[in-house]
This record gives structure tokens, C-alpha cells and sequence, in this order.
């Protein structure tokens, strides 16, 4: 009867610091992937706090049931029983996740470094989820420092910028065109509407340039060219 006792305590009690830890582990991941997320927040990126938050602890959780959840079944001495399927099906499933992400259009790639992301959220929440503190904590705090040194402004680290800029103009003769053209460095229109009231061709454009311009900077271009009656930034990539 005593043994009886002592077995039930010992399951109760060793179960419950055993999920303890877990629960510790999965609380660790959640930290990691606030982290994460809030720096690709900074950056107006697809997938933020949220996003990361709940990847990197789902990936601990599951990396916990691969880990320990078959232990019953590996001391029965089962064959098949792979405590590593659940794991490797974190990778591929985060995989399908990344791909939704991204999207090619007008001949540009978006959300490829947002995919990256998440997929090593993923991976420091399995890192976590199997008891590795130090490598996941230590992976975390090297993604976000090497995230704020490559956005730094130094030019070795910059690609190519563009920013995608929309404007209303009105054509009153054929050089106004040629004159978009040489302001901004266009070397296409993404978007070209006209629309004609009352003798008067106005256009609704849409165009990629390579220069950065501050708010100030479109302000002064509209008050100094009469033809451009509204311009806005839309995007930068």
C-alpha cells in the first residue's frame, strides 16, 4: 500500500514539474519570438509580433511532444515509433507557411526575408522546445542584432531601393511627360490613367524610381511644378 502511495505521488508530482519545465520552455519560445517580432514590426514587415509570437511557440510545443510524448511507447519497446516525425514535419509545415508569404509582382519579390524569418522563429522555438536554452536565446539575440547592423545605413549593406510613387498630373503639353520622366528617373510608368474634363487631360500614374525622397521633398516638387497636382509615396522596396 505504501508503494502504491509513493508510485502515485512520484507520477503526480513528477508529471507536474516535468510539465513545469515544459510550460517554461514553451514561456522561453513565446520571449524569443516577441523579440523577433517586434523588430520586423519596426519595419512595417508582413509578419510581426503576432506572427512569430505564435510560430516560435507552437514550434517548442510540438518539438516537446516529439521529444517526450513516445517515451511510453519506446520503453514498450514498440517498433516504428519515431520521436523525430513530428519535429521534421515542423520544418516542411513552416515551409507551407513561408511560400503564402511570398508573392512576385511587377517583376519585384516581396516577403522572401519576412519567410526567412519565421522559419528561423521555427527553428529557435524547437531549439527551445528541446531543452536548448542557451542556443535558442543566443540564436534570437543574434538574428536581431544582425537585423539592426544590415539595416544600418551603410552603403555596402544596401541593395537597390526602390520606392513606388503615385501622382495625379495634368497634361497641358507634350513635354510634361518627358518632364516626369528626367524629375524622378523613371524608366517606366507601372500605371498610366487619363481621364479628359472640359478640355483638361489629367492623369493618374503610377512609377518605380531608385531615389529616396522625403515627405518635404515631394511637397517642394509640387509646389515648384504647377502640372503635378497630388504625388504620395506608396511603397518602398
Amino acid at each position: 500500500m505504501t508503494n502504491l502511495i509513493s508510485s502515485i505521488d512520484w507520477a503526480f508530482f513528477g508529471a507536474s514539474m516535468d510539465t513545469l519545465y515544459y510550460v517554461i520552455r514553451i514561456l522561453v519560445a513565446g520571449i524569443c519570438g516577441f523579440c523577433i517580432g517586434y523588430e520586423r514590426k519596426t519595419r512595417s514587415k508582413e509578419a510581426g509580433i503576432r506572427t512569430h509570437t505564435i510560430v516560435c511557440m507552437a514550434s517548442a510545443l510540438l518539438m516537446i511532444i516529439s521529444k517526450y510524448a513516445f517515451l511510453d511507447q519506446l520503453d514498450l519497446g514498440s517498433k516504428g515509433a519515431d520521436s523525430a516525425r513530428i519535429a521534421a514535419q515542423i520544418v516542411s509545415g513552416i515551409g507551407f507557411l513561408g511560400a503564402g508569404i511570398i508573392i512576385y509582382r511587377r517583376d519585384t519579390l516581396y516577403g522572401l526575408t519576412t519567410a526567412a524569418g519565421i522559419w528561423a522563429a521555427a527553428g529557435i522555438g524547437m531549439a527551445l522546445g528541446a531543452g536548448m536554452y542557451i542556443l535558442g536565446v543566443a540564436t534570437t539575440i543574434l538574428l536581431i542584432i544582425l537585423q539592426v547592423f544590415l539595416h544600418a545605413p551603410i552603403k555596402a549593406f544596401k541593395g537597390r531601393l526602390y520606392i513606388t510613387l503615385r501622382a495625379t498630373i495634368i497634361i497641358n503639353d507634350d513635354t510634361v511627360i518627358q518632364q516626369m520622366r528626367d524629375l524622378f528617373s523613371i524608366n517606366k510608368f507601372t500605371k498610366f490613367k487619363t481621364v479628359r474634363n472640359e478640355n483638361v487631360m489629367t492623369a493618374d500614374v503610377e512609377f518605380a524610381t531608385n531615389r529616396a525622397y522625403s515627405p518635404e521633398e515631394l511637397y517642394n516638387i509640387i509646389q515648384e511644378y504647377d502640372f503635378i497636382k497630388t504625388l504620395e509615396k506608396h511603397e518602398e522596396i
